[in-house]
């Protein structure tokens, strides 16, 4: 019996051992999330295990044995996709598996054109073609030597000097980046450095106005006064600009403009100013100056393509949408004088109205040449027959116009115009909602007069509103329009 005894407790801790010796094997330290890989990048995958013994390892990729006995396993990724990286443990007790996700990201691929070439002051789209990664949040980067200049997939490359400049780009996605060079070929050209083309003139009358004046105000008595048609004149001060960049145009008083056409793209040169443009105007009276870059190449800006240039009154418009209406009245004559009469009117609820006379003596209105100045005249408005007295507006003008435009009201007093240079850099230019907006470059200025003076200015004379604005000595000028970019 004792026998009987000893047999079966020897067999129950043989047994006991023999359960102990191959319990099953626990995996651990698998993480769940997927591993984002590029190609030729390594990883060891180190899954923790307890239950060593007597184990047996394996480990598939996809459901394909890829090692055996290995409780590490380092993962080359060699092409892209997604993998199931499975570890097998198992010994007599049982089996465990778990699997790493294994993502292997398409390696970036750029094509871009071998062969590229631009005049200078032109601007050449370049549009290289991306492939890899399917993400969000690519990153860009155009660059010639150590200056960047470009951070977006596609590049508008202008250049205001001729040569051979090495091209880079990179993208970048995730850890992995890629970069081609290339050679641009940029040909010499010859251009005008002054904006001498007047694509538009819409100048605001006022006392003593001088609307047909194509130089300085004084040169009216030898001759810089051009009465023409409208497009005549147009291509009078266009033609006498291009000889003389600092032919002025009287821009005259509030809401009055005139805009330039360029014979190039003014290229934006980041960091500096860009263009100089002298007038004349007071400290506290700058013009403000609207850029377009004729994007889509049909020679004219469009009303999507104008951004105005951010000065130290922008955001100052207590008037966002102010308006005066021009109209011409009449000219009477007698032996000695002749008087011009027109009348003006606001747009606000409690309009602002009055009537501005001119007159002088017909031998204070000749010029040195012995014809009549159009000196204080309406635009458009000229004595056609000196004899008759005749007068008439020519054609292309109108007898009633309006200048639309903000206002920003000041106190003007004491702070004379004179003439001076103002420099325009074209990053400063934002949109309709005051955001920042990247252009390659310009092709057009127009120069508005915005600022007013304050109600104080407007006095009660004889029982008529005299209104300052449209004072002589509060006049707009514009002559030259200088692209600085441009060094030929």
């Amino acid at each position: 019996m004792k026998k009987i005894l000893f047999l079966i407790v020897v067999m129950f801790v043989a047994y006991s051992c023999t359960k102990e010796q191959y319990r099953a094997p626990s995996i651990s330290g698998v993480n769940t999330d997927t591993i984002v890989l590029n190609i030729g990048d390594k990883i060891i995958l180190a899954p923790n295990i307890t239950n060593l013994k007597g184990n047996g390892y394996t480990w598939l990729i996809n459901g394909k044995q890829a090692a055996a006995g290995e409780v590490n396993y380092t993962f080359e990724a060699a092409t892209s996709g997604d993998f199931t990286v499975t570890f097998k443990a198992d010994n007599k007790g049982g089996t465990d598996e778990q699997s790493f996700k294994i993502f292997v990201e398409k390696p970036i691929a750029i094509s871009l054109n071998d062969q590229l070439s631009v005049s200078m002051c032109n601007v050449i789209e370049i549009t290289p073609t991306v492939s890899g990664p399917e993400r969000s949040g690519f990153e860009y980067e155009w660059s010639i030597g150590d200056s960047i200049i470009g951070k977006q997939n596609n590049l508008s490359f202008i250049s205001p000097a001729a040569g051979t400049y090495v091209l880079n780009f990179r993208a970048i996605a995730g850890k992995q980046s890629a970069t081609v060079s290339r050679t641009i070929t940029v040909k010499p050209e010859q251009y005008i450095r002054n904006a001498y083309m007047v694509y538009e003139y819409a100048p605001s009358p006022g006392k003593n106005h001088n609307w047909s004046i194509i130089g300085s105000a004084d040169g009216w008595k030898f001759g810089d006064e051009h009465p023409l048609s409208y497009n005549e004149f147009l291509a009078k001060a266009t033609e006498i600009r291009k000889e003389d960049d600092a032919a002025g145009l009287f821009i005259g008083s509030w809401g009055g403009s005139a805009t330039f056409k360029f014979d190039h793209t003014v290229a934006n040169a980041p960091g500096k100013p860009d263009l100089e443009i002298a007038g004349t105007y007071s400290r506290l009276d700058p013009p403000t100056v609207y850029v377009a870059y004729d994007r889509n190449k049909n020679g004219k800006p469009d009303a999507d393509e104008w951004y105005e240039i951010k000065n130290d009154d922008y955001g100052l418009e207590d008037m966002p949408d102010y308006a005066i209406t021009f109209t011409y009245d009449s000219t009477t004559t007698d032996a000695k004088r002749i008087y011009t009469y027109f009348d003006w009117k606001d747009n606000q609820d409690s309009a602002f109205a009055g009537q501005i006379l001119t007159n002088k003596t017909f031998t204070s209105a000749m010029t040195y040449e012995g014809t009549f100045s159009t000196r204080g005249f309406f635009p458009g408005l000229n004595m056609t027959n000196i004899n008759t007295k005749e007068v008439a507006i020519l054609d292309g003008w109108k007898s009633s116009f309006t200048r639309k435009g903000k206002r920003i009201t000041k106190n003007l007093t004491g702070i004379p115009p004179f003439f001076q240079k103002l420099n325009i850099d074209i990053d400063l230019a934002v949109n309709s909602k005051g955001e920042s907006v990247q252009l390659p470059g310009i092709d057009f200025v127009k120069v508005v007069k915005v600022v007013y003076p304050i109600e104080q200015d407007f006095i009660n004379a004889g029982g008529k509103i005299v209104d300052y604005n449209m004072d002589e000595g509060r006049m707009l000028q514009v002559s030259t329009i200088l692209d600085k970019t441009l060094k030929n």
